[in-house]
């Protein structure tokens, strides 16, 4: 049973990698440290152009911020900004950026 859920799972990763060499999200930047009740922003490159969702995570759970829906990307870049809840719990805290065969981008950013 281990075996078939490794498989399974290996082969899952291969399938969702990238198609092309040149496929990646990239990071350009986001709002890092950040006081709880301001507003943070994710910038990304993006190649090739797909349609990109971006997901927050608090101790809560995900955030439902405003501002945080799937968008494509305009001349190869996407950003989004969100209003971090004035009860965040200060931390650091993990942010996916999901954009089909272009990749995926992990990162996170510090709640003060």
């Amino acid at each position: 049973m281990k075996l078939r859920l490794a498989l399974t799972l290996t082969v899952f990763l291969v399938l969702a990698a990238p198609t092309t060499a040149s496929a990646r999200v990239r990071l350009v930047s986001v709002t890092s440290p950040i006081s709880a009740g301001s507003y943070a922003t994710l910038r990304a490159s993006v190649s090739p152009s797909r349609t990109c969702s971006i997901t927050v995570y608090y101790k809560s759970g995900p955030s439902h911020a405003a501002g945080l829906y799937p968008k494509r990307p305009r001349n190869g870049r996407v950003s989004w900004t969100w209003k971090v809840g004035t009860r965040t719990t200060p931390g650091r805290w993990p942010i996916v950026v999901a954009c089909g065969a272009a990749g995926t981008l992990r990162t996170s950013f510090l709640v003060r």
